[in-house]
């Protein structure tokens, strides 16, 4: 009974010690994390500001414009050639469609659903650029009219605009609350066409007859 009584005093004291441990102040203080280390690793859940990428990737602690309202051009046109890939790439989704004819294929399938994709993806890209630099003021919208205003640009829209006038495409499909720059840019386009329908789809297989002036 004594063995068991000094085994029951010594855990006692254990537990005693280690309570103190966690309500002593001062004992328990954990470390403000680094930055760098994981957030909360020692299960304090206190960490410090913990990094983010644009912390540790030079390429988007750029993008963080320290002048959003500049309209130097020293401070706009590092940010219109850092946004120019997303430009390539909106103009890209182009590239099947004007190789091939605009015609009633477009009304259905893959070939129309790349084509209503392409077309809200690349004006929606366009328009946001537009408008952002255009808050800038003169010299930044200038600078952004002239970067979407290249041949291939130019190419795009004719290609739309014909789409619009036969039917193929249409404005309701590109609310001006969502696609202004398309509104804006199409404004005087009638949809002279008959339209994508089913039927037009079968009996109409070849190239959209060119609407009358």
């Amino acid at each position: 009974m004594i063995a068991a009584a000094a085994r029951t005093a010594g855990v006692t004291a254990l537990a005693a010690v280690v309570l103190l441990a966690m309500f002593v102040p001062g004992r328990n203080a954990h470390r403000v994390l680094d930055p760098r280390d994981p957030i909360a690793a020692d299960g304090s859940m206190i960490a410090g500001r913990a990094s983010t990428i644009y912390d540790t990737e030079p390429t988007y602690r750029a993008s963080l414009d320290p002048h959003p309202t500049s309209d130097d051009p020293a401070d706009f046109e590092p940010l219109i050639k850092r946004d120019r890939g997303w430009a390539e790439s909106d103009r890209a989704l182009f590239k099947r469609l004007l190789r091939q004819q605009l015609d009633w294929s477009l009304c259905a399938g893959r070939d129309r659903t790349l084509l209503m994709v392409a077309v809200r993806s690349y004006y929606g890209t366009r328009g946001r650029e537009k408008h952002i630099f255009s808050l800038r003021g003169p010299h930044a919208t200038a600078a952004i009219e002239q970067e979407w205003s290249t041949p291939i640009d130019r190419q795009i829209d004719d290609y739309v605009r014909h789409a619009l006038a036969y039917g193929i495409l249409h404005k309701r499909d590109f609310p001006e609350s969502s696609y202004p720059e398309f509104a804006e840019t199409f404004s005087d386009v009638e949809e002279l066409g008959g339209g994508c329908r089913p039927d037009e789809v079968k009996r109409n297989p070849g190239p959209a007859a060119r609407p009358k002036p």
